[in-house]
C-alpha cells in the first residue's frame, strides 16, 4: 500500500475520533425528576420499582399483572392475581383499586411519584383539572379495573401520556 495513501487513511481516522468524541460532549441528557423535583439517576430499574409496588400497592408485584389502556374518552387501568385461586392477592387488589381511586380524584398522585420514583407525565394536568375526571371501579375475576373517563381534551391527552409511561414501566407486568 502507498505510504501516503497509508497516511490519509490515519488521518482521516484520528478526524473521526476527535469529532465523535466532541460531538458527543453536545448530546443532551434526560434526567428524571421525582415528586419534589429533584434529580434521580437515570436508567430504569424495573426490579426497584416492582420492590417500590410492593410497599405503594400492598401486595406482592410478582403475583399479579397490571394493564394500562388509553380509550377514547380517558383509560383503563386493570390489575388481576396471576392466580384466580389466591384470594388474599384479589382482596388487596380491589382495595387497592379503591384506594387510588379516591387519591387520583383528589389530585393526589403521590403512589406513582413513589413507584416510578419520578413525576408521571401527565399528572400534572390530572392534578389541575381533577374535578374533569370521573373515576369508576369494575371489580372483575381475578382483580379490579379503575376507569377514567372525561370529555377535556388536555385531559384526554394527559391521560394518554398518564397510561402510556405506565404502560411502558410495567412492560407487561
Amino acid at each position: 500500500m502507498n505510504l501516503k495513501v497509508l497516511a490519509i487513511i490515519c488521518v482521516v481516522i484520528v478526524v473521526v475520533v476527535i469529532s465523535s468524541l466532541y460531538a458527543s460532549q453536545f448530546v443532551p441528557t434526560i434526567t428524571p425528576v421525582n415528586q419534589t423535583g429533584s434529580s434521580v439517576p437515570t436508567g430504569f430499574n424495573q426490579t426497584a420499582m416492582l420492590e417500590r409496588g410492593n410497599i405503594a400497592m400492598g401486595f406482592n408485584q410478582t403475583k399479579i399483572m397490571h394493564h394500562f389502556m388509553a380509550t377514547s374518552r380517558g383509560g383503563q387501568i386493570m390489575i388481576v392475581a396471576l392466580n384466580m385461586n389466591d384470594t388474599k392477592t384479589i382482596n388487596e387488589i380491589k382495595s387497592h383499586a379503591k384506594d387510588i381511586q379516591y387519591q387520583f380524584s383528589q389530585g393526589n398522585f403521590t403512589k406513582p411519584f413513589y413507584i416510578h420514583d419520578q413525576i408521571v407525565p401527565g399528572t400534572q394536568v390530572m392534578t389541575s383539572k381533577k374535578d374533569l375526571i370521573q373515576y369508576t371501579i369494575n371489580d372483575i375475576e381475578g382483580g379490579s379495573v379503575l376507569i377514567l373517563t372525561t370529555n377535556d381534551t388536555e385531559l384526554l391527552d394527559a391521560i394518554q401520556q398518564f397510561m402510556d409511561f405506565q404502560s411502558s414501566q410495567h412492560m407487561g407486568h
